[in-house]
């Protein structure tokens, strides 16, 4: 009876986390596919724009595009008190609304609950009120992206009541918005490591950068450092780092495995970039405690490190993300432990450093980046930082760059 209830208790726990998984993998799907669709809808977007269209047809698109990035049931704009009424509707309404909550919300009424599946703004000009935007989610939504979408479409708003009778190139501000929105995913990545000194650099080589770095806090003693590389430029490449950034940060409450990472993340990302683009990677896991970091490369520039003042070579295989779906990817890809001592500095890079090309042609290359450590290993990673990019900004001179080049260092206290 007793063995009975045990080996119930096991299949009921096997069972669990078959089901926990399914639904950890059918989430991070729908994470995947929204960003797929917020990238079509901003391309979308963008092409629909033009300086012969109306004021209120340019405000009624801008407005078709919110109601997807917040997955609103419907929403409301009304603006008044400005010139420029006479071009506008005085009242914009798309899906479907409920008038009781929009005047809950006016009257400032709103209930706790209330406010997790309703979003009011109001619309300030030079300190006057011209109007309000009211939305009903369909589900709850993060508030620091739900901030970021409004803050956007007020800014493109006032853009376009400023320049409707200019023929200006409305898509080259709309771009820039968009940009803005990458640089808020940038972390603070100093002093975000207990026993560590850790610092990071990105020169982009476009108004959007096909770079990213991130620095996740696991709990207490572990940390996860990412550095990625996306093949594609332009606003698709905006999209394609959010998407690898929202499923790496998806799966490292649940994953500790380097390896397994890389893996996991290969496999959701495939279906949605193949064909596309490619993405190279390098996942680094901190354990504070311990002072190791065990880490995994997908493609990724081989990281310098350096100890005792002498480059020692780190043997770290794999193939980039997006180009498998799994068979090849899984078996190339291996984890690498490094025990670090005080004064060892690790240098994470993307391609655009070794590959940046002076006006003879030459190549900045690996070397004159280990050289560059090797001088300065025992230097805060902050000012070897800064020495590689005065040297890359010296080597290339006037040579425009083709390539975003990003930094990432660590050393040991």
């Amino acid at each position: 009876m007793f063995s009975s209830i045990i080996l119930i208790s096991v299949l009921a726990l096997v069972m669990g986390l078959w089901i926990y998984e399914k639904l950890l993998e059918k989430s991070l799907q729908l994470n995947l596919t929204k960003s797929e669709e917020y990238n079509q809808s901003f391309i979308q977007y963008i092409k629909s724009l033009s300086s012969q269209k109306a004021l209120s047809e340019h405000i009624r698109s801008l407005l078709e595009l919110v109601m997807k990035l917040i997955s609103a049931k419907g929403l409301v704009l009304r603006l008044e008190n400005i010139p420029e009424r006479a071009l506008l509707e005085p009242c914009y309404q798309l899906g479907d609304i409920s008038l009781e909550k929009l005047k809950e919300n006016l009257k400032g009424k709103t209930t706790k609950k209330d406010e997790k599946d309703t979003l009011f703004s109001n619309i300030e000009k030079n300190g006057i009120s011209i109007g309000y935007f009211y939305a009903e989610l369909k589900e709850e939504g993060n508030e620091e992206w739900l901030k970021k979408v409004i803050a956007m479409m007020i800014s493109q708003i006032f853009f376009f009541l400023e320049n409707h009778s200019l023929q200006h190139d409305l898509k080259e501000d709309t771009i820039r918005f968009f940009g803005e929105i990458q640089k808020g995913w940038v972390p603070n990545i100093e002093n975000s490591l207990k026993g560590f000194k850790v610092s990071a650099r990105s020169i982009p080589s476009s108004r959007f950068n096909g770079d990213f770095y991130d620095s996740i806090r696991i709990d207490d003693h572990h940390c996860a450092l990412v550095l990625s590389d996306v093949a594609t430029k332009g606003l698709s490449s905006l999209l394609i780092s959010g998407m690898c950034r929202t499923a790496i940060r998806s799966l490292v409450d649940h994953i500790r495995s380097p390896w397994e990472i890389l893996c996991r993340l290969n496999e959701v990302l495939y279906p949605e970039i193949c064909g596309k683009t490619i993405i190279s990677l390098i996942y680094l896991f901190i354990d504070e405690k311990l002072n190791t970091v065990t880490m995994a490369r997908a493609g990724h520039e081989m990281p310098i490190f350096c100890r005792k003042g002498k480059i020692e070579k780190i043997d770290l295989p794999g193939i980039c993300l997006g180009i498998d779906e799994g068979k090849i990817f899984n078996k190339m890809v291996k984890e690498h432990e490094l025990k670090l001592q005080s004064g060892d500095f690790l240098l994470l890079f993307t391609d655009g450093l070794v590959e940046a090309v002076n006006k003879e042609g030459a190549f900045f290359g690996r070397e004159r980046a280990e050289k560059i450590v090797q001088e300065m290993s025992e230097k805060d990673p902050d000012i070897v930082l800064s020495a590689i990019v005065e040297q890359l900004k010296l080597f290339c001179k006037e040579t425009a760059p083709f390539d975003d080049v990003t930094l990432l260092a660590l050393s040991k206290n």
